[in-house]
């Protein structure tokens, strides 16, 4: 494994930034209409308790990576199979979000002629000069650009609230429809959505230089995501009503769209793309890394030989996901609820339960090693 460290609050930068991501850059999701705020609030609730699975797993094992320990559970043969998969995953999840941010630089700036390769290749060609550089300079780098995201955040809110075009009235009456469409949403897609693909951390824990501090700080990181990503839902709701935020593509840009003071302070919605970009690249960053740290433990291969023809498969990858952004996200809500449950809920569950069986035999195997000892006496 790379010999690198990262203290408890990158760790707190990197799962934030990444956890935004795309959650921003592409429609929340209405199942639970004006109540979908309290659907993100009840997805960071099993958000926290996924987490905690792999929490645990890493407690059982510190400084190794996920792949090693999937064949210390699993057996050698089903475990490299179960660390390959994962290898794949992150891939593929990488080379949708590069679709995702490429469609989102395409619609909200001044790039509508250019050809979505183009784009693409930037932004995949960008991350894999950073990750070239290692994990640490991303680490360092996200701490920088998460105190850029709270500031545009909260000059974003304030322009919004002064604008006078929030009606909270929009978001009545609260649970109208009952627990039926919040619970929908919540299994449908805000388990998944982002929180669950928190399993991207277990590929950074063994890095942390203060592990029960770091653990912590991955808790807050879900908190601190659950809570701002509920009030976004909430107040672009309240501007923009649940019709115009189910038909948008980007409700959020639409959103701060409608934002000007007197007409001196508009057009603030680039604000926005800036943070939409820098979320989107560092989920794209931390998957990729993924995907790379998997085949480089499982094969023995220096990860930075593998990082540009890494770049090549997820940038060919992207351009043949989908025809268009409607296929794109019909494709990503099936994701969510069919593939990416086995590799955030499932396997990890499996491997807790051989987890907690391997903790109970050892401590049989010690317990009867001690007591024929402690009922032997000396011979008098």
């Amino acid at each position: 494994m790379e010999k690198v460290r990262i203290s408890p609050l990158q760790f707190f930068s990197l799962l934030v930034l990444f956890q935004f991501g795309t959650t921003l850059v592409v429609n929340l999701g209405l199942q639970a209409g004006k109540d979908s705020w309290i659907a993100m609030l009840i997805g960071m609730i099993m958000g926290l308790l996924l987490f905690s699975m792999n929490a645990f797993l890493y407690s059982l094992f510190p400084d190794k990576l996920p792949t090693v320990y999937y064949r210390i559970l699993l057996g050698k043969y089903l475990g490299g199979f179960v660390g390959l998969s994962y290898g794949v995953f992150y891939l593929h999840t990488a080379s949708r979000d590069v679709v995702d941010g490429g469609l989102l630089v395409m619609a909200s700036a001044a790039l509508k002629e250019t050809p979505l390769l183009i784009v693409n290749l930037i932004m995949v060609m960008t991350v894999a000069y950073v990750l070239g550089k290692g994990i640490e300079v991303l680490a360092r780098t996200a701490l920088i650009f998460l105190a850029v995201v709270l500031i545009i955040g909260g000059f974003s809110l304030l322009v919004i609230l002064f604008a006078g075009i929030v009606d909270l009235q929009r978001l009545l009456p609260v649970m109208g429809e009952g627990m039926g469409p919040i619970m929908k949403s919540v299994v449908e897609k805000n388990i998944h959505f982002p929180f669950a693909e928190l399993i991207v951390a277990t590929v950074l824990m063994p890095a942390l230089n203060q592990k029960k501090t770091g653990i912590k700080a991955g808790y807050l990181a879900i908190l601190f995501c659950g809570f701002m990503l509920a009030q976004t839902s909430a107040i672009t709701i309240s501007v923009l009503g649940t019709n115009i935020t189910e038909r948008s593509v980007f409700p959020l840009l639409t959103m701060v769209g409608k934002a000007n003071i007197s007409e001196f302070i508009e057009r603030t919605e680039i604000l926005v793309v800036m943070v939409l970009i820098i979320g989107v690249f560092f989920k794209i960053s931390l998957y990729y890394y993924a995907a790379l740290m998997c085949t480089s433990e499982l094969f023995k291969i220096p990860y930075k030989k593998l990082i540009y023809p890494y770049a090549v498969i997820i940038l060919g990858n992207s351009m043949v996901l989908s025809r268009s952004y409607s296929e794109h996200l019909m494709k990503g809500s099936k994701y969510l609820y069919t593939v990416l449950p086995v590799f955030t809920i499932v396997i990890p569950a499996v491997l807790v339960i051989l987890g907690m069986i391997r903790i109970l035999v050892r401590r049989m195997k010690s317990k009867s090693r001690s007591e024929p000892n402690s009922n032997s006496s000396p011979a008098s």
